[in-house]
């Protein structure tokens, strides 16, 4: 019961919100309901003795079952903290957005649809969990319904479900070669049965990588995550930190490690692919973040870059590669949500939406833009902000693999760090040194600061204090 209860109480908060037509209760019941949820899942991350559950068997080798392993607890104990800090903000935020009560019903479910993935223990439960992801945040992405909003709906569901096909033929592949789903570590591979089908595999892996990696925005399936920032800025943050770029990161990570197994890939033309894959996007993410001028796009593109530096890490098939991945699934979702709810408040309360527009918000918004000055310092890697850690995971796993392609990689981190100073530094040196472009902007309320301040405490917090986090990595990626 205790693996169910989470989604309960999320999906029955959010239609139960619809009854309620007084905002001020209604925040209040959505509160309610989205700490209940969280803490229900904290609940069960402390619980070390939670059993498998499952629901559905499907002959010859599909099944729908859960269960709460070390690295499902890692992406699920990030929603749990973050999403009740995105309801928090997108309360008053939604005050200036039409049909607020509809918006909260599909934000919920989409928390209620998201823990059942994260708990996913085969690989067919974590791609049914991927699908109902991407049809109950497409409201979300749509929820303008003007042209824009539409469009990049349109968008959204043409990549994610072009995804979710390659996918789908991913796990076909894989039975016919043995591969049962269940995540094992080392992978659930049938020697007996893959004899012979090794270049069938290895091409298997490739497009399972490619479809999951569509959520990831793996090149070239990378344009649908810009596009989806016209969506309201809580949505955003839901698409570039939360949920959906991170179950595609997630849905990787599991195949690799837990479905196939690095074992019969590494060394293979399959890996170089991948490898070469991801640091294409890192650069051309880096770049296209350094050329454009609209602040939630110019901070999308960083995503789609910063996503790769999980898929690369993850692609070196060893057990640091897989904790550098972790790390930087966790401290990216911390610092690039802050970013995306400052940029959020820019919007709302000053009108700030492209860069020229943000000149001398220091001097009337202090709290936020210090807020994001300090995400945007750590996402760069200073020491001893998180990026910092992450991104030192990552370099680390790659000089221990070694090969060309590792190298290769870990200088396109190297230089994309050094591209992020420019798209980030830009927008803050005019901020704090610029004369205003307009007299307009103050910083927004309690109920939107809170977040970015315990956000910004956790980028100082954890980039000192890295012990809790380490424990839970070595669980999951064990030496």
């Amino acid at each position: 019961m205790m693996l169910f209860l989470p989604s309960l109480l999320a999906l029955l908060g959010g239609v139960g919100s619809l009854r309620i037509r007084s905002r001020r209760a209604r925040n209040c019941f959505l509160m309610g309901a989205v700490t209940a949820a969280s803490l229900a899942v904290l609940l069960l991350l402390m619980d070390g003795s939670a059993p498998d559950v499952t629901l559905l068997r499907i002959p010859p080798c599909f099944s729908l079952a859960f269960r709460a392993d070390p690295v499902n607890r890692i992406f699920l104990g990030l929603v749990a903290v973050l999403w009740p800090l995105a309801t928090l903000y997108a309360f008053e935020y939604m005050t200036a957005e039409e049909r607020e009560p509809r918006f909260f019903a599909f934000f919920l479910a989409s928390y209620a649809v998201t823990v059942p993935l994260a708990l996913s223990a085969n690989l067919f439960t974590l791609y049914l969990g991927y699908e109902c992801l991407t049809l109950i945040t497409l409201p979300l992405v749509t929820h303008r319904e003007d042209g824009d909003s539409l469009r990049a709906g349109m968008v959204y569901l043409e990549f994610t479900v072009g995804g979710a096909a390659l996918g789908l033929i991913c796990l076909i592949l894989l039975a016919g070669c043995g591969v049962t789903g269940e995540f094992v570590p080392g992978g659930s591979l049938d020697p007996a049965r893959m004899a012979g089908r090794e270049e069938e595999l290895r091409l298997a892996f490739l497009l399972g990588f490619l479809g999951f990696g569509a959520k990831a925005a793996v090149f070239p399936l990378s344009f649908w995550l810009p596009r989806a920032s016209v969506a309201p800025t809580p949505v955003t943050g839901l698409l570039h930190a939360v949920a959906v770029v991170n179950a595609g990161v997630f849905a990787c990570l599991r195949l690799l490690y837990d479905g196939i197994g690095p074992a019969p890939l590494a060394g293979s033309w399959a890996q170089t692919a991948a490898q070469l894959l991801s640091v294409f996007t890192i650069l051309a993410g880096a770049v296209m973040a350094v050329r454009e001028r609209h602040l939630k796009r110019r901070l999308a593109w960083s995503t789609v870059y910063h996503l790769s530096y999980m898929l690369f890490s993850a692609s070196l098939m060893t057990p640091a590669g897989l904790r550098g991945a972790l790390t930087h699934l966790v401290f990216h979702g911390i610092m690039k949500l802050c970013l995306f709810f400052c940029s959020g408040a820019f919007l709302i309360r000053a009108g700030a939406e492209y860069l020229p527009q943000v000149r001398g918000l220091g001097r009337c918004m202090p709290r936020t833009v210090g807020c994001f000055v300090l995400a945007g310092a750590s996402l760069t890697g200073i020491p001893p902000l998180i990026g910092f850690q992450s991104k030192w995971a990552i370099l680390s796993a790659a000089m221990e693999s070694g090969t060309w392609t590792a190298w290769l990689g870990a200088g396109a981190v190297l230089v994309s760090s050094v591209l992020a100073c420019v798209y980030l530094l830009e927008p803050a040196v005019q901020m704090i040194f610029q004369p205003p472009e307009s007299a307009a902007g103050s910083d927004p309320s309690g109920r939107m600061l809170l977040p970015l301040f315990l956000l910004s405490l956790c980028m100082v917090l954890f980039g000192i204090w890295t012990a809790p986090l380490a424990a839970l990595l070595q669980a999951a990626a064990p030496v």
